[in-house]
């Protein structure tokens, strides 16, 4: 009844020709929205949302490098099912080739989907330049209301000087919960009685005990109070930096000055204090050379005391690991993760977060229907399309949630194994978990105020250890949404980037590793003279030019 009354309205509105359109095909898409045409597409014709396209809508879309055997596989049961549910076929490309060159090969040679996602904002405008990605924003205005509004004040910051719109963000938001921080070997700090710290001495001095404690590992290894593995000025250094003040590696004036860590008064503390590590003998020495891999074995070797970086590496490496292979392991055996801040910072930043993305998703000049593709951005952007990206399809014997008269529930099974820390992520790849994302946000989801795309952070005030994480960590999460700034590759900067990079690793190794306390801080100048000389200060230059126009152009 409902659409009879649309569609009456449509033919009084706009006679027979546009008939077609209010049957739901895709002529409608084409259609300049209309209040009767806002109507009809309120008529859903499925529970989440979607009104079901008469002809399938295909979307192949390349997103970098992967195993392509894998992803063939891992994403069967949640193509099926959104091809069954939606009459959309998602087909997710990769390749086992470097993205930037199966980009650059595409570019050549014209073979490449309607689609292509996981690009830096330089691909994007490359791909612009040349007149292969289309320009959005004309799709945007007439067919997909749900993308400006998700993206909010944002969405105007994603044109480029012209106002063209080419690119969209793949991932956006803000998730406020913790990335970055110091770990520590949690059970045997709590055999020393838990002693508080606050500052990165306090913990050179626990782990300094904790070490003299646990000289070796039970095969006899010797063991170190901190590790960390290549390169390390980007896994653990930013972190570290944090601690002493610095945002994402740089200090940040008032006035929108960059300086890069190396030409601050903090980044050379900071290297005189791992240099302290090593004049104590408490330094993993493979340090600078360690592969991940490598690193990881050495830390399921119980070897490591203490970690600044990324809180799933020592989860990763620590107690899932130990839980799989010791049948003695007791839930107190794991790291946990700590805020330090140094006196002389007035706030600890130890966790970017970056609300407009730094990848994005085209549509390409290969698209025969553009307003086919744009009208599953604009349901897959929704609270709803969000879920099933992020947690793969509801109601199947594998799902991890249920839907079901317009009420959604988690599968208590799958909420427990995340809540107790074993859930298996090859579960994950199996459903299609985050396989078909495009242009999610990964904030909390507006309708309930709590869930989001992470399926395993919709829990962390029931995880234990999660939210004793969180609940650390809280105070040092901030918004560098501004202050994230990418040099484009095809510029004379992004040599000089490339210049400074190359050398920083291995100069800071060396002030690191110096055998005194004043080799450490002449190696230190050497490099800060060195790098300066390479042109870390033209780096620093455009990032406070690019900060201070944002500043004017996106608030």
């Amino acid at each position: 009844m409902r659409k009879s009354v649309a569609l009456m309205t449509v033919i009084s509105l706009i006679f027979t020709v546009f008939m077609s359109g209010c049957s739901g095909n895709k002529e409608d898409e084409k259609t300049p929205p209309t209040t009767e045409n806002k109507s009809n597409q309120e008529a859903v014709d499925n529970e989440f949302g979607w009104s079901m396209p008469e002809n399938t809508i295909e979307i192949n879309f390349y997103a970098g490098q992967e195993n392509p055997d894998d992803v063939k596989t891992d994403q069967q049961l949640l193509q099926s099912w959104i091809l069954d549910n939606f009459n959309v076929k998602l087909n997710k490309i990769v390749y086992d080739v470097d993205q930037k060159e199966k980009l650059n090969l595409m570019l050549a040679s014209g073979d490449y989907p309607e689609v292509i996602t996981n690009m830096s904002a330089e691909d994007v405008a490359k791909w612009a330049a040349q007149g292969k990605a289309i320009e959005l924003s004309e799709y945007i205005e007439k067919n997909a209301p749900n993308i400006k509004e998700a993206l909010g004040e944002w969405y105007t910051s994603y044109k480029d000087k012209n106002g063209k719109l080419y690119g969209l963000p793949r991932y956006w938001g803000i998730l406020p919960i913790s990335d970055y921080s110091a770990h520590i070997r949690n059970d045997w700090w709590t055999e020393m009685g838990s002693p508080a710290f606050k500052t990165p001495n306090d913990y050179f001095e626990l782990l300094k005990k904790m070490q003299q404690e646990h000289p070796k590992n039970a095969n006899g290894e010797v063991t170190y109070a901190l590790s960390s593995y290549a390169p390390v000025t980007k896994n653990m250094v930013p972190t570290l930096a944090g601690m002493y003040g610095l945002k994402d590696g740089f200090k940040v004036s008032n006035e929108g000055d960059f300086k890069h860590w190396v030409n601050t008064d903090e980044g050379l503390e900071m290297t005189k204090y791992i240099n302290l590590y090593y004049r104590e003998g408490l330094l993993d020495p493979d340090m600078f050379v360690n592969k991940f891999e490598n690193w990881k074995a050495k830390f399921s070797s119980e070897r490591v005391m203490g970690y600044i970086g990324a809180w799933w590496h020592s989860w990763h490496a620590g107690h899932e690991v130990w839980q799989k292979t010791n049948p003695d392991w007791k839930e107190e055996q794991r790291y946990v993760q700590v805020p330090l801040k140094a006196d002389s910072a007035e706030q600890a930043y130890l966790s970017p977060k970056n609300g407009r993305s730094g990848n994005y998703t085209i549509i390409t000049d290969k698209a025969k229907n553009p307003e086919d593709i744009i009208k599953w951005f604009n349901f897959s952007i929704t609270d709803m399309g969000t879920r099933i990206i992020g947690w793969g399809a509801p109601n199947q014997e594998e799902s991890v949630w249920t839907y079901k008269d317009g009420k959604f529930e988690w599968v208590d099974s799958a909420k427990q194994q995340v809540i107790d820390a074993t859930w298996d992520y090859e579960v994950s790849d199996k459903i299609g978990q985050l396989m078909y994302t495009l242009v999610e946000g990964q904030s909390i989801l507006k309708d309930d105020g709590k869930s989001t795309i992470w399926f395993d952070q919709n829990f962390n005030e029931e995880a234990k250890w999660k939210k004793v994480m969180n609940d650390n960590l809280k105070d040092t999460i901030y918004d560098f949404t501004l202050g994230i700034i990418p040099i484009d590759p095809s510029t004379p900067l992004a040599i000089t980037q490339q210049q400074v990079d190359d050398q920083l690793e291995t100069l800071w190794a060396k002030a690191v590793m110096s055998e005194t306390k004043e080799d450490a801080i002449y190696n230190f100048m050497d490099m800060r003279d060195k790098l300066n000389k390479s042109g870390l200060q033209d780096i620093e230059k455009f990032k406070s030019d690019v900060y201070k126009q944002r500043l004017n152009d996106w608030k």
